[in-house]
């Protein structure tokens, strides 16, 4: 039904997909998998016509054909529930289930239409009970996600491709949607699923495609002859980061000195009697797949969010009622979205480098401290081995640069706890190793440490211990001399019963 052969992506210097291929069959579900950066959404925007490939060819229904745009590829039987939710909260959910071709009476809309073209497809999600008139934004997020699904199902498509598509969903939301896709598989349907979840996909795929670096390492691979093992194996290849020792860990002195401590902890829908500690000079991962929980972890050090249950214990005594209070008792925060949640971009290098001193953790006239602000900026960027300009725009600089100015703005403020979710997104390799170093180097000088991160191998190179999530709750731990790619990647994958 859909195939795609020989595809490649460029973007600049970077190669996204280097001979990619698929190929989806009407009548069953194709699962692709792989990594981060593997190349997964490239593709699955070439197949549903918001980018174009460089070279390469896509057939629908045995015709070559080349999308003009979503709305083209919609038109010819193309329908995608993309991993980032496009509901319009705003809106109605008849209204969001319709919003291509809202149905009309009298040029007037029809939500007596609506609710009766929808019904049949709410009810087979399980959400026959759902209030088709209340706004989409007041549903949950399971339910809104569900919602993606049935909207994509009312366009009747001939390919139906899901990124992601159980992220937010509990255990029996996952075998209600399961059910409802080997129901439209079985009506002819040609179902393209990508999931992190592994398991998920043994489970429901009928065949398994896998990408490396934007290259095909399984191709079509019968679900029932893969074990989770070798599909790790397919996604990760050779291990190509050796992993460095991550420093020798919390000196014998830390036993006396206060350190971080999540003591049964639980949030509603997040988390469930989670406990955790983190020595002075230790670097602690939490893991798991998206949705696990681990970073509702960091937003209760951080204090972004309250525990319903339990309690946090900062060095600095109980845990934060508001992230300011977290700032000004030694919490810093180095998150991987450092263009929405880390910098001002149309700010100065040193004004985003001294932001947390003169945002209020600093005392003092603005005016006066500017000199000596400029100054600390200097001293903290050069720690980072930053190359660049302090006096220019944060927005102009490379994305290596740009996160050594959020790591400098934290050293400014000189914190006892660094919370690091995805650090080194999106940076190049140079950049990495010089954060990986700077972060051993502050456990070193006996910080606490408690790490996030999506890319496996930051955590065995960086971790002492990783402690594993899965769905709320713990799952696992791994210590250091037995932190592998492969180790990490199944204890995550594993099934939680």
């Amino acid at each position: 039904m859909l195939r795609a052969t020989a595809l490649v992506k460029r973007y600049g210097g970077v190669t996204a997909l280097d001979g990619a291929e698929i190929d989806v069959r009407g009548g069953e579900i194709h699962a692709l998998v792989g990594e981060n950066g593997a190349g997964k959404s490239t593709l699955v925007k070439i197949l549903s016509g918001v980018l174009q490939p460089d070279t390469g060819e896509v057939t629908l229904d045995g015709a070559p054909v080349r999308f003009a745009g979503p709305r083209d590829a919609a038109a010819r039987g193309i329908a995608l529930v993309a991993q980032e939710l496009s509901l319009f909260p705003d809106l109605t959910v008849a209204e969001n289930l319709f919003i291509q071709a809202l149905p009309r009476r009298f040029g007037l809309l029809s939500p007596a239409t609506m609710e009766r073209r929808a019904a049949p497809v709410l009810a087979r999600l399980g959400l026959a009970g759902l209030p088709v008139r209340a706004a989409a934004g007041e549903l949950s997020l399971a339910d809104r996600q569900l919602l993606e699904v049935a909207r994509a199902l009312l366009t009747r498509p001939k390919v139906l491709i899901l990124d992601e598509p159980t992220s937010a969903l509990p255990p029996a939301g996952v075998d209600r949607l399961h059910a409802v896709l080997r129901g439209v598989a079985g009506q002819g349907i040609a179902v393209l699923y990508i999931s992190h979840f592994l398991q998920e996909v043994r489970r429901i795929a009928d065949r398994i495609s896998v990408l490396r670096d934007g290259r095909p390492a399984l191709s079509g691979v019968p679900g029932p002859e893969l074990e989770l093992d070798d599909l790790v194996r397919a996604m990760l290849g050779d291990v190509r980061h050796p992993a460095r020792p991550p420093g020798p860990g919390p000196a014998r002195s830390a036993a006396h000195r206060p350190g971080l401590a999540l003591t049964h902890v639980s949030v509603p829908d997040r988390l469930t009697d989670l406990s955790l500690t983190v020595a002075p000079g230790e670097i602690v991962g939490v893991a798991g797949l998206e949705g696990a929980g681990h970073l509702a972890v960091l937003e209760l050090v951080c204090g972004l969010r309250r525990p319903s249950a339990g309690r946090v214990q900062l060095p600095s005594g109980p845990g934060p009622r508001s992230f300011r209070e977290a700032v000004r008792r030694g919490v810093a925060f180095v998150p991987g979205d450092r263009k929405r949640l880390g910098l001002m971009l149309d700010q100065t290098v040193w004004e985003n480098a001294t932001a947390v001193r003169w945002l209020g953790v600093g005392a003092g006239p603005w005016l006066r401290q500017r000199r000596r602000l400029q100054e600390r900026a200097e001293a903290n960027l050069r720690r980072m081995r930053f190359r660049g300009d302090i006096h220019g725009l944060a927005g102009q600089l490379s994305g290596g640069n740009q996160q050594k100015v959020v790591f400098a703005k934290w050293l400014d403020a000189d914190p006892s706890v660094i919370v690091l979710d995805d650090p080194t997104r999106g940076v190049d390799v140079g950049a990495r190793a010089e954060m990986h170093d700077i972060i051993r180097e502050l456990a070193g000088a006996g910080r606490v440490v408690l790490l996030a991160s999506t890319d496996l191998a930051e955590l065995t190179e960086l971790c002492h211990r990783v402690v594993v999530l899965r769905r709320g709750r713990p799952a696992g731990e791994l210590a250091a001399d037995e932190l592998t790619e492969q180790r990490l990647s199944t204890a995550i994958n594993a099934d939680a019963g």
